[in-house]
């Protein structure tokens, strides 16, 4: 749930533009807000010194500026607090564990720290010239995150099935594990819609303005570097694979009528329709904060979902 919770949080920031608000990364004194009207100061002068301020708001008064500070202060807060409800218990507990979830468990926090590091990576990208974090720097954090929390998952799902769990035949699971790695692949198109700001063009759905490809897909030279760059290649790829991996599900889905096995893939397939619904909607009105954020935080919900059809004693679970 906290990584849940994290993962809406950091969407918020992105889309309040809080995320280069504090211009120092310090892992272990960072944890302290400012105190005082001289703390508050001191930051807003750092971030007076960076691009974002200088070009973007070069009228924004110390409170308008402590309302940002805030969302990336909590959002950074968060991920420390999540280290440490998980460290302590796994510490107590540490004798008591099979060595599959010690080992596992230390992964876990090795992701966690490895995802503050990405985080801080991502957020210098945009204090140097361009007021805006790199595209491929924030996919790459999603994308982490997602890992993260699909890897405790697992765990939580290996824990609660036990080991006497019948297992689920694999010829099933090959299709699951195929519509899967597609919707995967379109959350990480997510990402870099969202680092590309790319849906705020062609807000317009099933079509682009009245096309089916955007007329300048391929804009950049070479070919293939618009499969990353192009804003409107990527938006375009993104509802594309959103599209292809819903339509499959439900093919799938009535598949597994026939084989009788529809319990879980129904709940796969009703929090795959819910962030299609989201994310057209998202995209007709141009990515308020709202629904950017509900958008962004239903993907997790998608990835509970298929991650419980996946698992092999998943009967056990549920």
């Amino acid at each position: 749930f906290l990584l849940w919770l994290m993962v809406m949080l950091g969407g918020a920031t992105r889309l309040t533009h809080a995320g280069l608000s504090i211009v120092e990364w310090r892992p272990l004194t960072g944890i302290f807000p400012p105190l005082n009207y001289k703390d508050w100061q001191h930051l807003f002068q750092l971030y007076q010194q960076y691009p974002e301020y200088q070009s973007v708001f070069p009228t924004m008064s110390l409170n308008e500026f402590k309302f940002i500070f805030w969302m990336e202060y909590t959002h950074r807060l968060l991920g420390r607090l999540i280290g440490i409800f998980f460290a302590v218990p796994m510490i107590s507990l540490w004798r008591d564990l099979p060595f599959s979830l010690r080992s596992r468990g230390l992964v876990a926090l090795a992701l966690g720290g490895i995802q503050g590091i990405v985080g801080w990576y991502m957020v210098k990208s945009g204090l140097i010239n361009d007021p805006r974090v790199s595209p491929y720097r924030l996919t790459l954090h999603l994308g982490l995150a997602f890992f993260l929390y699909g890897w405790v998952l697992w765990m939580l799902l290996d824990s609660l099935s036990g080991k006497k769990a019948e297992k689920v035949k694999g010829s099933w699971q090959a299709g699951s594990l195929l519509i899967f790695m597609g919707q995967l692949l379109t959350m990480i198109y997510g990402g870099l819609v969202a680092g590309h700001h790319a849906g705020l063009i062609y807000n317009t759905f099933p079509l682009m303005e009245g096309e089916w490809l955007p007329q300048e897909w391929d804009f950049y030279s070479p070919v293939w570097i618009n499969f990353f760059k192009n804003e409107a290649l990527v938006q375009w790829l993104h509802r594309v694979l959103a599209v292809v991996s819903w339509l499959s599900l439900i093919g799938y889905w009535f598949f597994g009528r026939l084989k009788r096995k529809t319990q879980h893939l129904t709940h796969w397939l009703i929090a795959t329709t819910v962030q299609g619904i989201l994310g057209i909607t998202t995209l007709l009105y141009q990515v308020p904060v709202s629904l950017g954020v509900l958008h962004q935080g239903w993907a997790i919900v998608v990835l509970t979902t298929a991650l419980i059809t996946l698992h092999p004693r998943r009967d056990a679970v549920l």
